[in-house]
């Protein structure tokens, strides 16, 4: 059974991750890897509320594609995946000092991010 205040504290924790990597790309492109970081999370923690809103459960994990694999893969293009490897391997290797550049410019990033978030969604259809 869907717990529907766990769905909404992932809501509301992934709008905070949004916000602040936002702030942060406004501030100083020295903090890429915080980005990097927090778009990461971002969409981790919306997909996690999707999959409980669908009572679908998932593995402890931060691997974006493997929880990917959970959704239905109707409208999941190669590009997509390729994306969720990219932000997770970004995110962790950023975290611990390892990535030389960034995949892409800090306002790609938060673009195709969001764009991906609203993928997450349709992926659904009418269920």
């Amino acid at each position: 059974m869907v717990q529907s205040e766990d769905v909404e504290i992932l809501e509301r924790r992934a709008a905070e991750d949004l916000r602040a990597a936002e702030i942060l790309l406004d501030s100083d492109d020295e903090l890429m890897a915080q980005v990097g970081f927090l778009l990461q999370q971002y969409i981790e923690k919306r997909m996690k509320a999707s999959l409980q809103k669908h009572d679908i459960e998932y593995p402890k994990t931060h691997d974006l594609v493997m929880l990917l694999k959970l959704f239905p893969n109707k409208g999941v293009c190669v590009d997509d995946k390729i994306f969720a490897h990219v932000l997770s391997r970004f995110a962790v290797e950023s975290r611990y000092g390892a990535f030389s550049t960034p995949p892409l410019d800090g306002q790609q990033m938060l673009e195709k991010t969001k764009k991906f978030a609203e993928l997450i969604e349709t992926l659904w259809g009418n269920a």
